[in-house]
């Protein structure tokens, strides 16, 4: 993946030394601080205005998002450090004024990350208003008592108690938090600690003033992390705790209410009315048991509901069978072709898919039932009796239009979907209900698809048949049993139109099966795609194929080049030319005597490894021609994005000659433009052959020269004889006996050697 140049300036490469100006920085601020301690300035003012400075050198180096925010907590430091002085020195008028900034600032911050962490959870949260509505009326009343003439000690307490009842909220209901907002919580927490340990324990001497610095200077040392660079944006809070955490994040809250009441009961001053103290109270209590009840529910939420579509899951459904007061149908859809839509364009264009489809299952199923999904694309619908029919009808009807998928591009995309279904039987569980939707569904897909079955027991036997098959296939594949026969390959010639010569042959595999014979690909090859097992299908046809031209090559016969079709899913896997180079090796067959075929009833992704992998195939040799041309999808646009060297014209076209003459006319022009060669297939009569000659069309394939033959009798009547062997001429007996021969040079390769090299 390809950096922004954002990126690129923000990540130092590896290796190189970090900016010298931060650690500078630190040294000289250190240096100042040090010799204004020495010199009797006030420590705190030392340590607000050293970690202000601090972090405007934080900024200026890491370029933080959202820098303002960083410089809005640096003033709030550089404020609290004069108002430190002014406590100092008994200006009341400089600390009230500054302690009420410090308050409005710190509000900003509290209202601004609350927001974040809405947006985080990705939908409106009302308890994290009603803290931020608490945070702000207590800022604001505090802020006026500071400005008049009360008392500000307990007043500042209160708010130390609320704030520092947030961040541990907040600490406890994320996780994975950045080492630069831990620290600034841990900062945080330190200073809020601190300015509730001043009016609350006048015995503790330093202990509050070192906790109140110690807790600004690590506001300095986050400001300085690289990782300070993203830390300040709601990203960073994306990540929620475990429901057990976020119901323990709701005790802070429950415990801000007491802090307050303590406060005031410790100073004494009666300076909190008591209005706030139980509106206060009232409010934060209710919003921490109502978050914590809103925590369980949506973990009982998660647990029976779809993730993505925020449909029931398996689980869900069963709590709506269980509960209902009669019996219900059941609808099984499961989507065609879904899996091309992920293999072309990717899971997020899969996931837009899926979203699609569950608008038009809810707007199709509307009242008559509850739609779920059970992952991946297949859903069940529960249907009121009665109403099963022309429900799988509409859902069968709404699956057909197109979508576009704006994660693949804006292409549109059509998948159909097919549907079993069960009508409602009286005490029958869900588990049978999609035991018997799922037979029904494998009708349907037997059918053709794009259609919906109503379950029959006699469809069980059909199940069971298509399960042996399957089962079959799977071994025929792995070659494990002999007892479910084995893959035969033939060949059918390909040959030059005007001449008839034969110029190659395609390959095309027949299953030998034990008891049913000889059976052709119809009988077997849709089944294969379904089941997933195409790949493997032409991995096994690809080896057989150049192992049997290796075995014609040491027969020392004529060997022609060979067509192999494959599938989308072979042609996607980015280990195939390599498996190609390794086979053609292991034959000791020259790349050129190979050819691959792609056809255009399978769409293919638009992507890089794809074209990739075929020019690899390209410069081992091997040509890729392009089948089923003219009945496909982008016909065009295969021929810019891949190396075919050949256009194979579908049979359909040629059938309907004379009629599509100008169609055959197109392509060849086409062609001979691209410099491409072209082949008709299905070539059966005298007329169809002369036609093509004259439409400029060069090559044919079809029952007019040749059925598909065996390998044995395509080598016999195509390939010819192998030369016959010549005589091993006589060698004359040796004029001195063998034990008086001389030896052989004490340097060089023997002679024997020499004779067994002359004869390889």
């Amino acid at each position: 993946m390809s950096e922004t140049p954002a990126r690129r300036r923000r990540a130092p490469a590896r290796g190189a030394r970090p900016p010298a100006l931060p650690t500078a920085a630190v040294v000289v601020l250190l240096l100042v601080a040090l010799a204004a301690l020495a010199a009797g300035v006030t420590p705190l003012l030392v340590c607000g205005v050293a970690t202000a400075a601090v972090m405007v050198v934080g900024v200026l180096v890491h370029r933080q998002t959202n820098a303002w925010l960083w410089l809005l907590v640096a003033a709030v430091m550089a404020t609290w450090g004069v108002g430190r002085l002014a406590q100092a020195h008994d200006v009341v008028v400089a600390q009230q004024v500054c302690d009420a900034l410090c308050l409005v600032m710190a509000g900003v911050l509290v209202v601004v990350v609350m927001r974040w962490v809405a947006r985080a959870r990705r939908r409106p949260d009302l308890f994290d208003t009603v803290t931020v509505l608490v945070v702000v009326v207590l800022a604001v009343v505090q802020v006026a008592q500071l400005l008049g003439e009360e008392r500000p000690v307990a007043a500042l307490a209160s708010v130390q108690v609320v704030i520092t009842a947030f961040l541990g909220r907040l600490a406890l209901s994320r996780r994975r938090l950045q080492p630069a907002w831990v620290t600034l919580l841990l900062g945080a927490v330190l200073m809020s600690t601190g300015g509730l340990a001043e009016p609350l324990a006048a015995g503790a001497g330093d202990l509050p003033a070192l906790a109140l610095g110690a807790g600004s200077l690590l506001f300095a040392v986050a400001a300085l992390l690289p990782s300070s660079r993203s830390a300040l944006v709601a990203e960073a809070l994306v990540e929620r705790a475990a429901g057990s955490k976020v119901v323990l994040a709701a005790l802070p809250l429950v415990l801000a209410p007491a802090g307050l009441w303590a406060v005031d009961r410790q100073l004494g001053t009666g300076a909190l009315p008591e209005a706030l103290h139980i509106a206060v109270g009232t409010l934060s209590a209710a919003t921490a048991v109502l978050r914590a009840f809103a925590a369980t529910r949506r973990l009982e939420h998660q647990a029976e509901h779809d993730p993505l579509t925020d449909l029931r899951n398996r689980r869900g459904l069963a709590r709506v069978h269980d509960q209902a007061e009669h019996p219900w149908a059941l609808l099984l859809v499961d989507l065609d072709d879904f899996k091309d839509v992920n293999d072309s364009y990717g899971h997020d264009a899969g996931d837009q898919l899926l979203l699609v489809v569950r608008a038009r299952l809810l707007e199709a199923v509307a009242d008559d039932g509850v739609v779920a999904r059970f992952g991946g694309d297949e859903f069940a619908v529960l249907v009121h009796p009665g109403r099963e029919v022309a429900v799988a009808e509409r859902v069968v009807a709404a699956m057909r239009a197109s979508v576009v998928v704006d994660g693949a591009g804006g292409v549109s995309v059509r998948c159909t979907a097919s549907v079993g279904v069960t009508p409602p039987v009286p005490g029958l569980g869900l588990s049978e209900l999609l035991t018997r939707a799922d037979v029904a569904l494998y009708a349907a897909k037997g059918d053709g698809r794009d259609r919906a079955r109503v379950y029959a027991p006699e469809q069980r036997e059909a199940v069971v048949e298509r399960l042996t098959l399957t089962s079959q296939v799977r071994q025929l594949l792995g070659g494990r049993s002999p007892a479910v026969g084995r893959l035969e390959m033939h060949y059918q010639p390909l040959v030059e139109l005007r001449t008839g010569e034969v110029v190659g042959a395609e390959a095309l595999v027949r299953w030998r099966h034990p008891e049913q014979g000889l059976l052709a690909p119809d009988a077997f090859l849709g089944h294969v795609a379904t089941t997933g097992l195409d790949a493997e299908l032409d991995a096994a046809v690809l080896a057989e194929v150049l192992e049997q031209m290796g075995r014609w090559r040491d027969q020392r016969r004529r060997v022609l080049p060979v067509s192999v079709n494959l599938t989308r899913s072979s042609l996607l896997d980015p280990a195939l030319a390599d498996r190609v180079a390794d086979g053609l090796a292991r034959a000791g067959v020259p790349g050129r005597q190979l050819r691959v075929e792609i056809t255009e009833h399978e769409p293919l992704p638009d992507d890089d490894g794809l074209a990739a992998t075929l020019q690899r195939l390209r410069g081992l040799g091997v040509e890729v021609h392009l089948d089923d041309y003219g009945t496909g999808y982008t016909s065009l646009d295969y021929l810019e994005r891949f190396p075919v060297t050949l256009l194979k014209v579908d049979r359909s076209v040629v059938q309907a000659l004379p009629g599509r003459s100008q169609v055959v006319a197109g392509l060849a022009a086409l062609s001979r433009t691209m410099r491409l060669d072209v082949l008709a297939e299905g070539v059966e009569t005298p007329e169809q052959r002369a036609r093509l000659v004259e439409l400029g069309v060069r090559y044919g394939q079809g029952w007019l020269f040749s059925r598909p033959l065996a390998a044995a009798d395509y080598a016999a009547g195509v390939l010819g004889d192998p030369p016959p062997v010549p005589p091993v001429p006589p060698v004359p007996a040796p004029r001195l006996p063998l034990a008086a021969a001389p030896a052989g040079p004490a340097t060089g390769r023997p002679d024997g050697d020499r004779t067994r090299a002359g004869m390889i």
